[in-house]
């Protein structure tokens, strides 16, 4: 458990290296979605902290990460320039950026802030916008959040991002745990510039090679949507999972860490003729 002081906030985030100790590994940020923590990543890190030095960030007012005080501006700059900041101060040059949902739109940002402090993109779950349908959806959430509590909330469409029918129930119950314990502030915060948001212009600027991990059944990301991004982002991959709700990253977790491995790892291995 570690935590460091950005911008005058705590800030908590966990280091996983499991690759051979004569080498110097590459290093990969996971950042989390709405909600969410570090912990989400379980599996995840033991695919990827074979080969990279894993560093995983709580989301300002997320998980163990302090919330923040009156006047914080909420924004995905903001987001990425902490993200920035924690690099410096682990003295991490350049990074494999894997997110999910929200903390997919923050390396975005972070890619074009930052350019040369990332060697690649891995998006799960990331809108490039939020459509009218789940603008309404998140237009009505701060709402809720006044009447019921961040689990309740969370729980009762749950159906977003699982398959209710399918998806195992101790898994979804433990997420909706992990969720009701963030502030209904911070979620209602977030709530109120998340559906405005609109980040193709920052898509088409992006200059390092990016893997676009797209669940089918997804409300905020149609697969109109995911060929739109896929489009924008020069020379990007597109892996399609089309049974999959939003949390693919929960319930396909081991494949889209493998895909993850296999593309970052493709990036340094030398190309032969054809």
């Amino acid at each position: 458990m570690l935590s460091g002081e950005i911008d005058g906030y705590l800030t908590y985030y966990d280091v996983d290296d499991f690759s051979d100790p004569w080498k110097e590994p590459e290093s990969v940020l996971l950042y989390h979605g709405l909600g969410r923590s570090v912990d989400v990543w379980y599996h995840w890190v033991p695919v990827l902290a074979r080969h990279y030095r894993v560093l995983r960030t709580d989301c300002r007012g997320h998980g163990r990460s302090d919330p923040p005080r009156p006047g914080y501006e909420w924004s995905l700059s903001t987001l990425a320039r902490e993200a920035r900041l924690l690099l410096d101060r682990l003295a991490i040059r350049r990074v494999h950026w894997g997110g999910e949902s929200l903390g997919g739109l923050i390396g975005i940002q972070f890619a074009n802030d930052y350019p040369d402090r990332i060697a690649s993109l891995t998006l799960c779950s990331t809108p490039y916008h939020y459509n009218a349908p789940a603008q309404d959806e998140y237009r009505r959430w701060p709402g809720q959040l006044e009447q019921m509590s961040v689990e309740a909330w969370y729980t009762q469409r749950a159906d977003l991002r699982f398959d209710t029918e399918k998806d195992d129930p101790e898994m979804m119950q433990w997420f909706a745990g992990l969720v009701g314990e963030t502030d209904a502030g911070v979620i209602q915060a977030i709530l109120r510039f998340l559906p405005d948001v609109d980040v193709l212009g920052l898509c088409q600027r992006i200059q390092v090679p990016t893997l676009i991990l797209h669940p089918g059944q997804s409300l905020a990301v149609t697969e109109e949507d995911a060929q739109t991004m896929h489009q924008a982002i020069q020379g990007s991959k597109l892996v399609s999972y089309p049974d999959a709700r939003h949390h693919v990253f929960m319930t396909h977790g081991e494949a889209c860490a493998q895909e993850m491995l296999r593309f970052t790892q493709s990036l340094s291995r030398p190309q032969t003729a054809s």
